[in-house]
């Protein structure tokens, strides 16, 4: 098999494969003979006719393209693995010589976004300041508070705050719409989780209420057929339920079982510390993203359409299955977030390319200064892990073996940010 590699414009590879005769030969009898495996014949057993006859009913372009796709993986693993190519999205296939003793493959393969590095050290960022106050430290023990509420059923009217349990119908001009219909829905009251205006009106009625709710969808709202028009939502409540605190006290601290804190005073402390790891998590997630984007703003990169297209339709993708968790369609969740399709497309577009843009030049700044993931910096993460969660090694190996080349990412972004830090201000 001969490989001739022609390196294109925007980051992308030519490889033109010339694929010998002899296993070109050898692959098409393997297609022949297992079509051939399924011939009836009369007078001869299912397999066992002659040749001559069996060909005679078999398509020899189903043969041809048996043959081709039983090559194919082969061929492209071996460009990866023997030529070091490293294919950032999926290549393009064509036939360009075939024949019962050619056959020649065109793969055009994206590779990584080319860059050429500005200046990446000695650059003066800022790094903002981290201060935790009494009153980060109330809230945060409010939030543990509130992660513990329950809800009670009240007999009196609803408040924001409240959850009311509603079933509803929307209309428009007195038609029912798509999507606009639901029993026992659980609204919290305040959460602004529909349509301005409506949580409001739900405010002060009881269990056992009729409630006629009017609103107006936004001109920006997803759905083409509500953008602007008045509607008419019939609600019936059933339950009105108010958000109940546990009393903070030292019982209270004890069976939120954390590690050598069982009073308030000492979950204080705890909060505390616990807020200055966030804000300073922030501060360095905030610092390294400014240093980042002033990298790339210096820098030339070049990202091929395929790497962003890639990008696009995996976060898509991401936030159908989430929202699907929730019992929603894409489209039920923009109109309540009052998006277009055109316009999630346009933001996950430019997250794209900016999440690319990152990534390529951490890429180029680990190859340019040799920063690289050893064996054993490999193994130490290996024993790190497994001392954090009571696991052998070769357990967590086994676990993480199919994301092996993820985690050694992870790690190299690290390391590589680590080198950023020390090398600006």
């Amino acid at each position: 098999m001969e490989k001739k590699l022609t390196k294109l414009e925007h980051s992308h590879l030519e490889v033109l494969v010339t694929v010998d005769e002899k296993t070109w030969k050898a692959a098409q009898k393997k297609a022949f003979d297992k079509q051939a495996a399924n011939v009836t014949i009369d007078g001869f057993r299912k397999g066992k006719a002659p040749a001559n006859l069996v060909r005679s009913r078999i398509d020899n372009m189903k043969v041809i393209d048996e043959a081709i796709n039983a090559l194919l993986p082969g061929i492209y693993r071996s460009i990866i693995e023997e030529d070091g190519v490293r294919p950032y999205a999926q290549p393009t296939v064509d036939i360009t010589k075939v024949s019962d003793s050619e056959l020649e493959i065109k793969f055009v393969i994206v590779t990584a976004p080319e860059v050429k590095l500005g200046q990446y050290k000695g650059l003066k960022i800022g790094h903002g300041s981290v201060e935790v106050s009494e009153e980060d430290v109330d809230k945060a023990i409010e939030q543990l508070l509130a992660n513990n509420a329950y809800l009670m059923v009240k007999e009196g009217e609803s408040v924001l705050g409240d959850t009311v349990v509603i079933d509803f119908v929307g209309s428009v001009d007195g038609v029912p719409f798509e999507g606009g219909e639901a029993q026992n829905y659980e609204l919290e009251l305040g959460s602004h989780s529909f349509i301005p205006g409506f949580e409001e009106q739900l405010v002060g009625h009881k269990a056992g209420d009729h409630v006629e709710v009017n609103v107006t969808f936004p001109e920006n709202y997803g759905a083409e057929n509500l953008k602007g028009k008045p509607a008419l939502f019939a609600c019936d409540v059933h339950e009105v339920k108010e958000k109940k605190l546990p009393e903070l006290n030292d019982d209270f601290v004890k069976e939120q079982n954390i590690q050598g804190v069982e009073t308030v005073a000492q979950l204080r402390i705890n909060k505390r510390s616990e807020v200055e790891k966030q804000k300073a998590d922030q501060e360095r997630n905030e610092y390294m993203n400014k240093l980042l984007d002033e990298i790339v703003k210096g820098s030339e990169i070049d990202i091929p359409q395929e790497i962003i297209d890639a990008q696009v339709k995996g976060q898509r993708q991401n936030i159908e299955n989430q929202v699907s968790q929730s019992g929603l369609t894409l489209e039920q969740y923009l109109q309540f977030i009052g998006q277009s399709e055109e316009e999630f497309t346009a933001q996950l577009k430019a997250n794209a390319e900016k999440d690319i843009a990152r990534f390529t030049v951490i890429d180029e700044i680990a190859k340019v200064e040799k920063i690289e993931i050893t064996d054993e910096e490999l193994e130490f993460e290996f024993a790190k892990l497994a001392e954090q969660y009571n696991m052998k090694i070769d357990d967590v190996k086994n676990a993480l073996e199919r994301q092996l080349s993820q985690f050694k990412g992870d790690l190299l972004n690290k390391r590589v940010e680590q080198f950023l830090l020390e090398n600006n201000e």
